[in-house]
């Protein structure tokens, strides 16, 4: 069961990795990282979980991979927010529209 989880989690990575080499740009590139950032960081608390017990280092995998899972969408949207800034000088839809 570890060994399932571990490799899914490598396959949520290398999935992630090809999108990212094959996007055209910031903002597709951003939806790529969601499988990494989820379901590889629960796969490997996972194991971790599944492997240690109920443990120090698994409490430390579970707060980890919760802490991960929260933030990912925050620092996407800081990301892309970041990225429309540098691309049209400002945040604001347009007033034209």
């Amino acid at each position: 069961m570890i060994a399932v989880l571990l490799g899914m989690a490598v396959a949520a990575v290398l999935l992630t990795a090809c999108g990212l080499l094959l996007s055209r740009n910031v903002y597709q590139r951003l939806h790529y990282l969601a499988p990494a950032s989820t379901l590889g960081v629960v796969c490997v608390a996972a194991a971790i979980l599944i492997r240690e017990g109920f443990s120090q280092s698994s409490v430390k995998a579970v707060i980890t991979a919760s802490i991960l899972f929260v933030m990912n969408p925050i620092l996407t949207h800081a990301t892309a927010r970041a990225a429309r800034v540098q691309e049209r000088g400002h945040w604001e839809a347009d007033p034209k529209q």
